[in-house]
């Protein structure tokens, strides 16, 4: 821990790990991930309300990323924030498919996430399965949050706040993916997370009405709760993030989460309870009748999900109606 921030961050700085979860193997939050970087161009970025012209760039040349998949990326622009998107989608397509959007998981909660190579792990499963696949930055990623100066995690906690935790991220590339990939079936459009991106898939799927299936893996449901030791400093740094912070969490948004939801947890999970996700489950049954809760005794909060989750998630979606 870096204990020479003793100013309005601190206490977010002691949180820094408390969230973020173990990814694959090669997962580099700092590497540089773009082999043939497509030009940023500017993309829509709500403002109160209101919505920016859009000018999408073309999705980058194809290339086989693994037996059977192709990949394509873009980075666009919201406002001054650029963003990545990776797209993939089976080799051999026939008629429309199912989109699933996954958000990159290890963040704290408070500020953004970039993607990294370790994400891959989430998201050839899907793709392999017959999903096209989009995963997409978050605004306001820090890189060595611990060992940033406060001006820098406070700037990545705006803009966070400003990408609403992510959703702004979220529907700027579904539109991005639907403007430039006409196999989509916009019928079928699916949201997956795990950890924190399991937060803001829940999150986006009360707020999109265009999401119709959401699958989270290991949750963390209730944000206050879980960041409740660094509001006070988060919310003097930057007022009225506490109130941002409240927005964020699936637990405020249970009456508008209409969607089917497929929830997932190792009993075992020493990262995120599980008895938060089973309260979660029996709070959202109240007002939708169409979630189901899988859990499995061991595999803690991430290989569960790699080696169970996933494969379980997958099964449910194809059996999710349009």
């Amino acid at each position: 821990m870096n204990i020479r921030l003793l100013g309005p961050i601190g206490i977010a700085v002691i949180l820094a790990g408390l969230v973020g979860c173990k990814r694959g193997s090669s997962s580099n939050k700092d590497a540089t991930q773009s082999p043939s970087p497509t030009p940023v161009v500017q993309a829509t970025r709500p403002i109160e309300g209101k919505s920016e012209p859009i000018a999408f760039p073309e999705l980058g040349p194809s290339r086989l990323i693994q037996p059977g998949i192709q990949f394509r990326e873009a980075t666009l622009r919201r406002g001054s924030v650029p963003m990545q998107v990776w797209y993939y989608q089976p080799e051999k397509v026939s008629g429309k498919m199912a989109l699933v959007l996954i958000p990159p998981a290890g963040s704290t909660l408070f500020v953004g996430m970039g993607l990294a190579e370790g994400d891959r792990a989430e998201h050839y499963p899907y793709a392999k399965a017959g999903f096209a696949v989009a995963s997409f930055e978050i605004d306001g990623h820090v890189p060595n949050l611990e060992s940033s100066p406060d001006a820098i995690v406070l700037n990545g906690a705006r803009q966070f706040r400003d990408a609403q935790a992510g959703i702004a991220n979220a529907k700027v590339t579904l539109d991005f993916i639907l403007a430039k990939v006409p196999e989509i079936d916009p019928s079928r459009i699916h949201i997956a997370g795990h950890s924190s991106a399991a937060t803001l898939a829940l999150l986006a799927a009360s707020q999109e009405p265009r999401i119709t299936a959401c699958a989270a893996y290991a949750p963390a449901t209730d944000v206050d709760a879980r960041l409740a030791p660094a509001i006070p400093a988060l919310d003097r740094a930057i007022p009225g993030y506490r109130d941002f912070l409240h927005f964020s969490s699936p637990k405020t948004h249970v009456a508008e989460l209409k969607c089917p939801v497929f929830l997932f947890h190792a009993e075992d999970d020493s990262t995120i309870p599980i008895s938060q996700t089973r309260q979660f489950a029996a709070l959202l049954k109240k007002t939708n009748p169409n979630v189901t809760l899988v859990t499995t005794p061991k595999g803690g909060h991430y290989e569960s999900m790699i080696s169970e989750g996933i494969p379980k998630g997958i099964e449910w979606l194809r059996q999710v109606k349009k």
